[in-house]
């Protein structure tokens, strides 16, 4: 099961999941940790059914974990990052996760670098204040049909659900894929619900 060019083998374990998520820390230039925000990771099936692999769609913060889930799963990323305070390393970090079907938590990967979260929660903390998980659903929607930012910009505020700085919830174009014609958006709401309910809308878009 190695080459010659490669002797390490790699054993992976598949476990059906209840909840995919992560968890992102700052290690500061001092040693100390700091928390810094943690998301549900979206996944879909593939239309193409010849396809087994998920679909990443977006990411939800905070986490909608439980709060046993959520002291068991930051009591061990914990442990994790402190080790790799210990080794040296500085800077962010962003941790992968899952509770799978039969209740146990695993961790799946690690990153030393900014991860997919980092961008949403730097827009939530300056648009909405360093508390904003506390009355705020931050989500981020891939694929949403259009030709450009400027274009995107011009649809929302005609459909009515552009970012508005006074009611603090809307949606913001993020960046485009000009190849495929899509914008990846940001969306802000008081609850899942209505973040749901923006998404959708912005999906359906044509």
């Amino acid at each position: 099961m190695t080459t010659a060019s490669c002797k390490t083998l790699v054993v992976e374990s598949y476990h059906l999941a209840r909840t995919a998520f992560y968890l992102e820390y700052e290690i500061e230039r001092d040693g100390s940790i700091t928390f810094i925000n943690s998301g549900n990771i979206r996944l879909r099936r593939s239309t193409d059914r010849s396809e087994r692999a998920l679909i990443w769609t977006g990411l939800e913060l905070p986490s909608d974990l439980g709060n046993e889930q959520w002291l068991t799963a930051q009591a061990h990323a914990y442990r994790f990052v402190s080790l790799v305070r210990n080794l040296g390393y500085r800077g962010p970090i962003n941790i992968d996760a899952i509770f799978a079907n039969d209740g146990r938590l695993l961790f799946n990967e690690a990153n030393g670098r900014w991860g997919g979260g980092s961008v949403l929660h730097s827009i939530a903390v300056r648009l909405l204040g360093f508390d904003y998980s506390a009355s705020y659903v931050i989500s981020s929607v891939r694929n949403v049909r259009s030709s450009s930012l400027r274009t995107a910009h011009e649809r929302f505020a005609k459909e009515g659900f552009l970012f508005d700085g006074t009611r603090k919830q809307g949606v913001i174009p993020l960046a485009v894929d000009e190849e495929a014609g899509t914008v990846e958006c940001l969306v802000i709401a008081y609850d899942r619900a209505a973040a749901g309910d923006l998404k959708q809308r912005l999906l359906t878009l044509v």
